[in-house]
């Protein structure tokens, strides 16, 4: 797969995400501050990968389809920031919504929460899109609060990606 079409998916997923604030009517100071703390933690794709069938063994996951999973989406991934930071970047990753704005053609986002125990434990995001012909998912946002939460969604995320081409941060 060539440098521009992981960096054309990866553009679509920074704008999909700025589109939250930059296309709302009164945006919120900290969901701008929320949004620049995020720009600035975001690394390019470097990888492109296939699933090695790891443990996902005693963890739930659900794709994010609701307010109170969007919730713990927000509160989950926050984690991954310095104190100090959580709460311009809760503010930011709350303003998400699957469907207040429109993906654009040929583009998904789903959002993901896995759970152990009951308790949110890890996020992750697949967008797919469609790069020069071909079905290209991008894995973004994987946090866990420990590691085998961090490779559970992981994995959960490539297998739905399934064959195609996959590229990860």
């Amino acid at each position: 797969m060539s440098e521009s079409t992981v960096l054309s998916h990866f553009h679509k997923k920074q704008a999909w995400m700025a589109s939250h604030v930059e296309s709302a009517q009164f945006p919120t100071a900290e969901s701008k501050e929320g949004l620049r703390l995020y720009k600035a933690a975001e690394s390019e794709p470097a990888s492109t990968e296939t699933s090695s069938g790891g443990a996902t063994e005693g963890f739930t996951f659900y794709e994010v389809d609701c307010h109170p999973l969007m919730v713990r989406y927000a509160k989950t991934l926050a984690q991954k920031w310095p104190e100090s930071e959580r709460e311009a970047i809760m503010e930011f990753l709350s303003q998400l919504s699957l469907t207040d704005l429109p993906t654009p053609d040929g583009m998904h986002v789903g959002l993901y929460v896995a759970m152990e125990q009951g308790a949110p434990v890890a996020t992750g995001m697949l967008l797919s899109s469609e790069e020069s012909d071909r079905k290209i998912f991008g894995i973004y946002d994987v946090y866990g609060l420990n590691k085998d939460a961090s490779n559970a969604i992981k994995q959960h995320l490539l297998c739905l990606a399934g064959d195609g081409n996959v590229v990860s941060e």
